[in-house]
């Protein structure tokens, strides 16, 4: 009876150790697998390349435009990016992925663009800017009084 049940307690304790490594291998491979989705879903000082292409003009008429100023905010992160388009109308900024940035596009006599946009891959954005016409006419001073004094001149004669 003293061998059976000495048989029992070694077979218990066996079965408790192995019981144990079980567990103790289960709990780390759910701690490895919490960091590896801890890394994985917040991947900092990783950009894309995005590419702004800028132009005036419509069609096959359009030309580049040179040296416009491209400026690139984060709206929920820290990063920033400026740049100059070049000779081929293009400006290459490097942004976080998975990040909201506000652009915005300013040429002297166009229209300015500003936009918001999520990161999720390397883009390219173009722009064909428009001109900003002058509904007024432009006189001069001279030309305003000549004018003027031809208005009355005619008022006079009739």
């Amino acid at each position: 009876m003293k061998k059976i049940s000495s048989v029992v307690v070694k077979m218990a304790v066996v079965f408790v150790a192995i019981f144990s490594l079980i567990i103790a291998a289960n709990a780390g491979n759910i701690s490895r697998s919490q960091n590896t989705s801890q890394r994985m879903s917040a991947p900092v000082g990783f950009y894309a390349n995005i590419t702004f292409n800028v132009f005036e003009g419509d069609g096959c008429g359009c030309v580049p435009l040179r040296e416009i100023p491209i400026n690139a905010t984060g709206r929920d992160t820290d990063h920033s990016a400026t740049g100059l388009t070049d000779e081929n109308g293009t400006c290459i900024l490097g942004l976080e992925y998975g990040k909201t940035y506000r652009v915005s596009i300013q040429a002297a006599d166009h229209e300015s663009v500003l936009f918001d946009f999520v990161v999720i891959d390397d883009q390219a954005f173009s722009f064909h800017m428009k001109v900003i016409e002058s509904s007024i006419p432009v006189y001069s001073f001279i030309q305003l009084i000549l004018h003027k004094i031809l208005a009355l001149k005619q008022g006079i004669l009739s």
